[in-house]
């Protein structure tokens, strides 16, 4: 003999099912007559003939772009280090243009000691590396010089390396009696002050 407590339990469970049943059909039909209504309306927009308006496309930016609009502490910080770079790189390039253009006047004696890392009577120049401080010529004794790769030892002793007693900032015009060359003084020395070795300046030949 069946327990009626299980018989009622299975018909309630039934009777749930087909109440779920007609609301899922009922939800299906509305979503039916939905789309057709829809569809109604778009086929009667369409004989009417009216234009359909679309969603501008809008231009996708740069996503940093659109952080910077959401950050402005973040925008100006950027601004202002772009600002600094363009203006270092400035002052670096005018620099540089005017010390190419620059003759100094070394303090001695007398004025005749001159200097500078451009001369265009001398197309020898354009192959000699700029090095940083030091002139890529100079004039002394009426002879022309052009800085040579050959380094001295940095020093004034007073017999194999003599002060000139020319000087332009930090650099010494250093006469060199060691060898044949300096004596001849078709080689000079310049040396910056606390260096460990000067350039060598040979007289040119081609200028």
């Amino acid at each position: 003999m069946a327990d009626p407590p299980g018989d009622v339990s299975e018909g309630s469970l039934e009777r749930e099912r087909e109440r779920m049943s007609i609301a899922e059909r009922a939800a299906r039909r509305d979503r039916i007559v939905g789309d057709r209504d829809r569809y109604s309306s778009l086929v009667r927009v369409l004989r009417a003939g009216r234009e359909i308006p679309l969603q501008p496309h809008r231009r996708r930016r740069l996503a940093f772009l659109d952080d910077l609009a959401w950050h402005p502490i973040a925008t100006r910080l950027t601004i202002v280090v772009a600002v600094i770079v363009l203006a270092a790189v400035g002052a670096k390039l005018g620099g540089d243009w005017v010390r190419e253009r620059t003759v100094a006047t070394w303090t001695g004696p007398t004025a005749t000691v001159t200097s500078g890392q451009r001369l265009d009577s001398c197309p020898e120049l354009t192959t000699i590396a700029q090095v940083e401080t030091y002139p890529n010529w100079l004039r002394y004794g009426g002879r022309l010089y052009l800085r040579t790769d050959t380094v001295r030892p940095g020093l004034i002793d007073g017999v194999s390396y003599v002060d000139s007693g020319y000087r332009l900032d930090h650099l010494f015009l250093v006469l060199l009696q060691n060898t044949p060359a300096g004596r001849a003084r078709q080689e000079v020395m310049v040396w910056s002050d606390g260096a460990m070795a000067g350039y060598a300046y040979h007289e040119a030949t081609g200028c």
